[in-house]
């Protein structure tokens, strides 16, 4: 894997496996369909978002029969414009409410339709009434709107879905063009289609997010029985263990956090019982991929260590395949190879890398015991287990204010209201292009500047590129299906509903896809509601590319919003979290603090890469982003992994031992002068300068390796070492990247990596 894209998992500090690196072969593409339940099954876990889609479909088509027969049943003349606004109703309701509890959604919907019933009542109570100047208003009118919409994103995502919906309610009504007596009727129209989408949203037959979540977990605990297996099987035969047979962990990794976005969106209450699974099968794929890095080469004349780590590995693996099977035989003859595999590893015939390789092997299997014992405990007990109904809700999200102090003390508008001003320009523009030169769907171009405008330049940029190629393929489908099934209304419409389905379930992770569907839906809908030709859809084109250019030229000159200029201070807070979990451990007295919350974070600042590297586009630019954010999780992976040693020396009593506290006392002092060295509070040599101190006392503690009770610590020792050398690479990496005054180079950032790393290997 490149450089600039590692991902954490085994010990760059580990000896070499025992036989050459084979190539891999090719594997063999999957058929599309394959690849798309693969997709879906790591994206929407449980298939919560597509049966969301599923009643949108639903709700589609009860709104449109219902809405015919209510315009024809009353003579109201509105056998499309009723049934069009009616849907609206639902695809606001559905599509802008995100996968929750049902009262969570009922709640978001309450809002939805408050929105939109305000602005329809208002448009029927003060609208412009029957004039000419009707459509004029009616398109001025946006401008104000759209600078609302997108002021209300100071709220968070949902003042961000709030006003997409308001958009989406106003881009509507302009089209329709409704009089006084017709906005009344839209007004209806509009309730009725909100009814609709409720009644079959909010029904029982949907699925459990938190159930999806534990069979998520199921499948991460198969997939590391698979994986302790076949590494027994390459042991057992002297074979080597490929890199590759990590990538279908990593895969569940993303399917883990999925499922546990949808399921603490179902409850939040049990939001802390879903880390600390979560976390449990963190530390379970970290600790098998590690123990995979604990595999020394076979030297020969040397004893056969191999049959014993196989022998254990087959154990862990038979308890993750049967975690609610207590076998007392099996535990036996577990321990019984992990105490051989200590025998030998203090054999004096034993090379000092093999040594140190099983010593971390020897923890490594006793880490894994400890947390396979830990999720029999939670799948054996009940979960989410039951809370106490008076406990306090979380609080609400911060609102962001107005008006903030910019770098030079000054008070200076927040990013939402910037956007908010890009918005109401850009849509000021398109305005004006159309009546300046009639553009034939103007509010096309109008409403793709409300949907691209993101919250920085670079969000704009991808969103921009993502909506008008995927409008350009949508369109270009559309146009294929209109040529080629004229006559046949209901199978457009079956493609229409099709493509909303379709966009609803990739609008988070594929925007691309999401567009290109939309562009499909709107062209066939256009096409079945008012004859919409070749023409009209080509002009879909060319506006759409008309509004994405405005959104992204405004976006970029005028309040311009960059996540570059934010990325720096975040990454050293959460360096400056990290180092104060870090100093808290034994064999410092007090509170501890744990270093799991900031990984939830780290995954945060990594779904916002693609917009940093767009960014790139526009000259400014902190580097490698996603280096960072990857060098960002390797360090809190191993500081997790040495809080777990920590608190095992800290129950063994190593206390009791001068000369082990002394090893660890120097290893601590070493990792937080590289972090004061990160954070600018220290020179670039000085944590280097306390490496001596560290090997002397390593020497100190081996001359001590016959006493009892340092054997037993000694394996900790050793994984803490370890993992103290590992920690410096990316403390290093992190300085090169964070502290460099001139603009970033990535040579230097590998390049000081590289040499934490040669300065460290062979120690113990």
């Amino acid at each position: 894997m490149p450089e600039t894209s590692r991902r954490p998992g085994p010990d760059p500090m580990s000896p070499p496996l025992s036989s050459p690196v084979p190539l891999s072969p090719p594997h063999p593409r999957k058929p599309l369909l394959d690849r798309l339940k693969g997709w879906l099954a790591d994206h929407d876990p449980g298939g919560v978002d597509l049966t969301r889609a599923f009643h949108l479909g639903v709700s589609f088509v009860i709104v449109i029969l219902v809405g015919y027969a209510t315009s024809t049943g009353f003579r109201l003349n509105m056998d499309v414009t009723f049934p069009m606004m009616a849907g609206c109703a639902a695809l606001v309701m559905i599509s802008f409410n995100p996968a929750a509890s049902v009262a969570a959604e009922a709640r978001t919907m309450g809002r939805l339709f408050a929105l939109g019933f305000v602005f329809l009542l208002a448009v029927t109570l003060v609208g412009p009434g029957e004039g000419p100047g009707n459509d004029i208003v009616q398109k001025l009118l946006l401008v104000p709107l759209a600078f609302f919409a997108l002021a209300l994103r100071r709220y968070g995502m949902d003042g961000q879905r709030l006003g997409l919906a308001l958009i989406v309610v106003a881009t509507v009504g302009t089209i329709l063009r409704p009089t006084r007596f017709e906005g009344a009727l839209l007004l209806a129209a509009f309730c009725q289609g909100a009814l609709v989408a409720a009644a079959v949203r909010l029904s029982p037959w949907r699925p459990s997010a938190v159930n999806a979540f534990v069979e998520t977990t199921l499948d991460m605990q198969g997939a590391v029985a698979t994986y302790l297996r076949e590494l027994s099987e390459a042991v057992r035969h002297g074979r080597h263990f490929p890199e590759e047979a990590n990538d279908a962990l990593e895969n569940l990794r993303g399917r883990v956090w999925n499922a546990l976005a949808s399921a603490i969106a179902e409850d939040p209450s049990a939001q802390p019982d879903f880390e600390r699974l979560r976390v449990r099968f963190y530390r379970l794929r970290v600790a098998v991929e590690l123990l995979a890095s604990c595999v020394p080469e076979k030297a020969p004349n040397t004893p056969d260590w191999r049959h014993p780590f196989a022998a254990a590995a087959d154990h862990i693996a038979r308890r993750l395949e049967a975690v609610e099977v207590s076998d007392v035989h099996a535990e036996e003859r577990f321990e019984r190879a992990v105490a051989s595999l200590r025998r030998l590893a203090f054999v004096p015939e034993l090379p000092p890398d093999a040594r140190f390789a099983l010593l971390r092997a020897l923890t490594a299997f006793d880490r894994l015991s400890l947390v396979v014992t830990g999720i029999a405990a939670a799948e054996t007990a009940p979960f989410p287990p039951p809370h106490d109904d008076a406990a306090p809700t979380p609080p609400a999200p911060r609102v962001i204010p107005a008006l903030v102090k910019g770098p030079d003390g000054r008070r200076t508008l927040s990013a939402p209201m910037r956007i908010a001003c890009q918005g109401a320009i850009a849509t000021a523009v398109t305005t004006a292009l159309d009546l300046g030169v009639h553009l034939d769907h103007a509010y096309w171009a109008t409403m793709t500047v409300m949907f691209v405008i993101g919250n920085s330049v670079g969000e704009t940029y991808m969103r921009v590129r993502y909506r008008t190629v995927g409008t350009l393929i949508g369109v270009v489908l559309g146009m294929a299906l209109f040529l080629g099934l004229g006559p046949h209304i209901w199978i457009l419409a079956a493609f229409c509903m099709a493509a909303q389905m379709i966009a609803l379930v990739t609008q988070k992770d594929r925007y691309d896809v999401a567009s290109a569907a939309v562009g499909l839906s709107v062209v066939l809908g256009l096409h079945i509601i008012s004859g919409l030709g070749t023409e009209g859809m080509l002009a879909r084109i060319y506006e759409t590319a008309i509004g994405a250019a405005i959104a992204l030229v405004v976006s970029y000159l005028v309040l311009p919003v960059y996540l570059a200029e934010q990325l720096r201070p975040e990454v050293k807070a959460l360096v400056r979290r990290a180092r104060v979990a870090f100093a808290s451990w034994w064999p410092h007295p007090g509170e501890k603090a744990s270093v799991s919350a900031l990984a939830q974070d780290v995954r945060a600042m990594g779904t916002r890469l693609p917009n940093l590297g767009a960014e790139q586009v526009f000259g400014h630019s902190t580097g490698d982003a996603a280096n960072i954010v990857s060098t960002l999780d390797v360090l809190i992976t191993y500081l997790a992994l040495m809080e777990d040693v920590a608190l095992r020396l800290c129950a063994m009593g190593a206390d009791a031992r001068e000369e082990v506290v002394a090893v660890i006392e120097a290893a601590r002092s070493r990792i937080l002068t590289g972090f004061e060295v990160v954070l600018g509070e220290a020179g670039s040599g000085s944590a280097d300068a306390a490496t001596p101190a560290v090997d002397a006392a390593v020497s100190t503690v081996l001359g001590m390796a016959d006493d009892p009770a340092v054997m037993e610590v000694l394996p900790l020792v050793a994984d803490y070492l370890a993992y103290s050398d590992a920690v410096l690479r990316p403390l290093h990496e992190l300085n090169a990247a964070l502290n460099d005054a001139v603009p970033w180079r990535k040579e230097e950032m590998i390049a000081a990596g590289r040499a934490a790393a040669t300065s460290t290997i062979g120690k113990g």
